[in-house]
């Protein structure tokens, strides 16, 4: 069915007159005239009766006129929709990110988000650095945060922050013991290490191995959360976020080892893909992301 040819009845049944309905969508009555009448034959009906008051709808053209209204109902709606989307006031947002952007960066800046925009549905999946990269990748997730490094082609890695991984024990590690502490007692500890696919993982393994560090017996943590309370516990040494221990250095619960050389400073960086575009909703939240990141650093 042509949405004009319907358009054209619908303003004739509103108006009741073909001069109105002309005037109304701004073209001569012959031609209004030749329209209806391409529609009715069309349809094989009669929609209106002429009166010398004006055009009365048939009992075919009210039962078009009633499905007809809830057809440009549901375009106003739609058009309505799109508004919004393109305002970045509804939608869908969906979000993967590695451990530490997940748990201590995102849910602050996703709370104001939400009040915000609270018609957008928000989505966030919290795993390693190589399980959101593959998400962004196979488009399963619209942006990606990560700390580690990038290794997947077809996407762009741009920083947004920088963090500090920090060795750290509980106070009662023998290390703490000794007058001057140097990297080389490092070799042989225990150490607490993140899961394989881990960006984190990957950086310190890296950095141990510049400096020749023999790594010690030690244990794996699938999230930052359990490896630093291992920490507190005595399990080993550990490398961890500094955003991610803020309260434990503060009351003591762990100690940073103080060897500066083994201190990792790294970009927190958000992912896209190349050449794909960035949909309104995106663009809002990362406008949030990087005033909330520019107002913490002043």
């Amino acid at each position: 069915m042509n949405l004009h040819h319907l358009s054209v009845f619908l303003a004739i049944a509103r108006t009741g007159s073909l001069t109105a309905a002309a005037h109304k969508l701004h073209i001569s009555q012959p031609a209004l005239s030749r329209e209806l009448k391409a529609f009715e034959d069309r349809l094989g009906v009669t929609l209106f009766e002429r009166h010398a008051k004006g055009m009365r709808l048939t009992q075919a053209g009210e039962v078009l006129r009633r499905y007809a209204e809830r057809l440009f109902e549901l375009e106003h709606a739609a058009e309505a929709a799109m508004r919004e989307v393109a305002g970045a006031l509804s939608g869908r947002l969906t979000i993967g990110a590695s451990n530490t952007i997940g748990t201590y960066v995102l849910p602050r800046v996703l709370a104001t988000f939400r009040r915000e925009r609270p018609e957008v549905q928000v989505t966030l999946f919290v795993g390693n650095t190589e399980q959101v990269s593959q998400g962004v990748g196979d488009m399963r997730f619209m942006l990606g945060f990560i700390e580690g490094p990038l290794h997947l082609r077809g996407l762009r890695a741009t920083p947004f922050q920088h963090d500090e991984l920090v060795p750290v024990a509980s106070p009662g590690h023998p290390l703490f013991r000794k007058r001057r502490l140097t990297v080389r007692d490092l070799s042989g500890q225990p150490r607490l290490v993140r899961e394989p696919g881990s960006g984190t993982r990957e950086l310190i393994a890296e950095t141990l191995r510049r400096h020749g560090i023999v790594e010690g017996v030690g244990m794996e943590f699938g999230n930052t959360e359990a490896l630093k309370r291992a920490a507190v516990h005595g399990g080993g040494i550990a490398w961890l976020p500094r955003i991610s221990m803020l309260s434990e250095l503060a009351a003591g619960s762990l100690r940073e080892l103080p060897l500066r050389e083994l201190r990792i400073v790294r970009p927190l960086m958000v992912l896209s893909r190349e050449g794909a575009l960035v949909e309104p909703v995106a663009e809002a939240f990362l406008g949030l992301l990087q005033q909330t990141t520019t107002d913490a650093g002043a």
